[in-house]
């Protein structure tokens, strides 16, 4: 009995043991995990990666494996652009762990994924099934209203507007709570702006303002407020936008040959010139000028990194340099000499105007070949959230309208109702998709809403202050404050 008794207590003590170890396993994976997360949230991504791979490695029965595993595909799908691992790494957390905290937010992404790889009715209806799974699977789970919102965007994007507006108004009305419901209302102005119902649009901005005006989306629908005022209500009584004043710094006299005008999310200004691309806060102060040699174009990529056109090549900011080079019937390759225009895609590709070539090309980040996009020698190019984009043909000087896969969607004539471009240099796209044409040869800025209907002409009299007689680049913020690069006035000017 004795010797029994020994037995049981070692036993007991043995399983005692492995319960802390498996106590403290558990808690150093959650201590590696939130370690991968302090890393990811201040842009460090390659520790994040370590850490969550670390997890997945080495704790994978965690608690927080598919955590690790799910912020890895997001990471894959947003910051590096590449839906293949992210779906590799979905697809992983929906097979090895499909009934956790995580697997409702996996289906999500995996609908996301979907959506990159392409807009077919195919790509589409693949999306909405990941989305619709969430609310069937997890019907009490936090992440249903997310899944309404995604499944709304989805039919936003692809342009069945009324189906869309359905979705978002079911997400702000069972979820008026969650931070959705506020960007549901936030999307569906973009809706109704789109179906030319601008009021409405501006009463659901309104509600976002109201029930928060100190996050994020009442930021937004303040700014999208402002901007549907100025083009709805106070014009055409009143001009939409008046003269505000100089924009500190960007000194002209000392740059030389305006090639573009940019403004980031942030509010950091963006002027490039014979030097490089000078770089100003919202506030005017110079924040760093990133040299170069008579570049011909520049833009922010998808991840918000400066890239610089010059000759045959694009040039990341303390990055990578890539040639570009058009395949020939013969079989030999051409080098993309003069760029007047480029821009990033949200997929990572990159367009650039080939001026000998009479076309607009696209290729990969890292320079590939991929094809041509669009027949037309572009003199400019934008493009929106859509991935649509809007070009000005030099020969016609017409404005172009494409889808992302370069399909017509359409084209604003060089005359029209209201208006007869004489020189047109820039255009740019505002948040709900009005489309804003510089024109140089009038002084003028002509504001297009849907279905190409002129909103406005932004005109000051010659001698006024404001005028800008020799424009030669213009940008919005994100209020829709515009504004103007002139070389008369060597420097940038604001209208509000």
């Amino acid at each position: 009995m004795k010797s029994h008794l020994c037995l049981r207590i070692a036993a007991l003590l043995a399983a005692g043991t492995v319960v802390g170890a498996q106590g403290n396993a558990e808690e150093f994976a959650r201590r590696q995990f939130e370690s991968g997360m302090s890393f990811m949230q201040s842009g460090r991504y390659t520790e994040a990666l370590k850490d969550f791979q670390t997890v997945l490695d080495s704790f994978g029965k965690s608690a927080v494996a598919d955590n690790a595993l799910l912020e890895t595909a997001v990471y894959q799908l947003e910051i590096i652009r590449d839906p293949g691992a992210a779906q590799t790494s979905v697809e992983r957390l929906l097979k090895d762990y499909p009934d956790t905290d995580s697997a409702p937010m996996a289906h999500i992404v995996a609908g996301r994924i979907a959506l990159a790889k392409g807009r077919t009715p195919a790509d589409v209806d693949a999306a909405l099934a990941s989305f619709e799974r969430v609310p069937r699977l997890f019907p009490n789970d936090e992440a249903v209203p997310a899944a309404g919102f995604y499944a709304a965007d989805a039919l936003r994007v692809v342009r069945r507007t009324d189906e869309a507006l359905e979705r978002f108004r079911r997400v702000s009305m069972e979820y008026p709570r969650a931070s959705w419901a506020a960007r549901a209302r936030l999307s569906a102005a973009l809706c109704l702006v789109a179906a030319e119902r601008p009021v409405r649009a501006l009463e659901e901005l309104q509600r976002v303002r109201q029930q928060l005006p100190d996050s994020a989306e009442g930021t937004d629908a303040l700014n999208g407020t402002t901007l549907l005022y100025r083009l709805y209500v106070r014009a055409p009584a009143q001009p939409a936008y008046a003269f505000s004043g100089r924009f500190p710094g960007a000194d002209g006299s000392k740059l030389k040959d305006i090639i573009g005008l940019r403004i980031d999310a942030g509010g950091v200004v963006a002027l490039g010139h014979k030097q490089g691309v000078s770089l100003f806060d919202a506030r005017g102060k110079a924040v760093r000028t990133v040299a170069a040699e008579d570049p011909s174009a520049f833009f922010l990529d998808e991840r918000g990194r400066l890239v610089i056109a010059r000759k045959d090549r694009l040039t990341i900011e303390r990055g990578e340099s890539t040639p570009l080079a058009v395949p020939q019937p013969d079989g030999k390759v051409r080098a993309v000499e003069e760029i007047p225009a480029a821009a990033a895609m949200t997929s990572g590709a990159r367009l650039v105007a080939d001026h000998k070539g009479k076309q607009v090309i696209k290729v990969s980040a890292s320079g590939a070949y991929v094809g041509k996009f669009l027949g037309i020698d572009a003199e400019r190019l934008t493009l929106n959230r859509l991935d649509d984009v809007a070009a000005i043909d030099k020969d016609t000087k017409s404005v172009v309208v494409v889808d992302r896969d370069g399909k017509a969607l359409a084209k604003i004539p060089q005359k029209g109702t209201g208006y007869e471009f004489d020189n047109p240099v820039d255009v740019t796209f505002d948040a709900f998709n009005h489309i804003y044409v510089l024109d140089r040869g009038h002084a003028s800025i002509f504001v297009f809403g849907p279905k190409n209907k002129l909103l406005a002409t932004v005109t000051i009299p010659a001698g006024s202050p404001g005028a800008f007689p020799k424009a030669s680049a213009f940008a919005l913020d994100a209020a829709g404050r515009i504004y103007v690069y002139d070389d008369r006035a060597q420097g940038i000017q604001v209208y509000q």
